[in-house]
């Protein structure tokens, strides 16, 4: 059992009843409907706007401290939301933490965690996702091994496995949807200060 699956009374321990509420705060809304970021050209306009301007709300309020809780947060929805909130904190304040879940990181995280390695953590995360590549499970799946190999390509390292053309073009279009998301994050904080300043 992990800290998002869990509800009241039946709390793992070691988790709060405030890390609790932060993962259904800033998990459970968001990472089933990621797609409509991730995808918004294959979703319905309109859902996909309101989606992406709740997320970048919330995204303008999180602090480093709770991506860091997220990422270690011991499931792989928490990682995954964990991965893509990173974006929107100081990068110096969550680098590490973003190369600590590598070490745990599965087939469900991998998507937002490579993108989040690449933009938040750029060329040394390369020694912690070759090591990822090559662990037996992921071996197995061609897919992903692809998938981040072609990061580690991007950010100019040898990677485990040869990606085809078409996963290294996959990474590229999930690699500037992340970048994208970026920029509307620090917009959004940076008009938050703004108007702390002002108010």
């Amino acid at each position: 059992m992990n800290a998002f699956e869990s509800g009241p009374g039946t709390e793992p321990p070691g988790y709060s009843s405030d890390q609790l509420r932060l993962f259904r705060r800033l998990v459970r809304p968001f990472y089933l409907k990621m797609y409509l970021a991730e995808g918004p050209s294959e979703a319905d306009p309109h859902a996909a706007l309101r989606f992406r301007r709740k997320l970048v709300g919330a995204g303008s309020k999180i602090t480093a401290k709770q991506v860091r809780l997220m990422l270690r947060g011991g499931g792989w929805r928490e990682m995954t939301m964990g991965a893509w909130f990173a974006l929107a904190v100081p990068a110096d304040e969550v680098r590490d933490t973003v190369l600590e879940a590598w070490s745990v990181a599965n087939r469900h995280s991998v998507d937002a965690l490579t993108t989040a390695s690449v933009l938040v953590v750029g060329p040394d995360a390369i020694p912690a996702m070759r090591l990822f590549v090559t662990r037996s499970e992921v071996r197995g799946d061609l897919g992903w091994a692809e998938y981040v190999s072609a990061a580690i390509v991007y950010l100019g390292g040898s990677p485990p496995v040869a990606p085809s053309p078409q996963m290294a073009a996959s990474f590229e279009e999930s690699l500037g949807i992340a970048t994208d998301l970026r920029g509307d994050f620090q917009a959004r904080r940076r008009r938050r200060r703004t108007w702390s300043t002002w108010s």
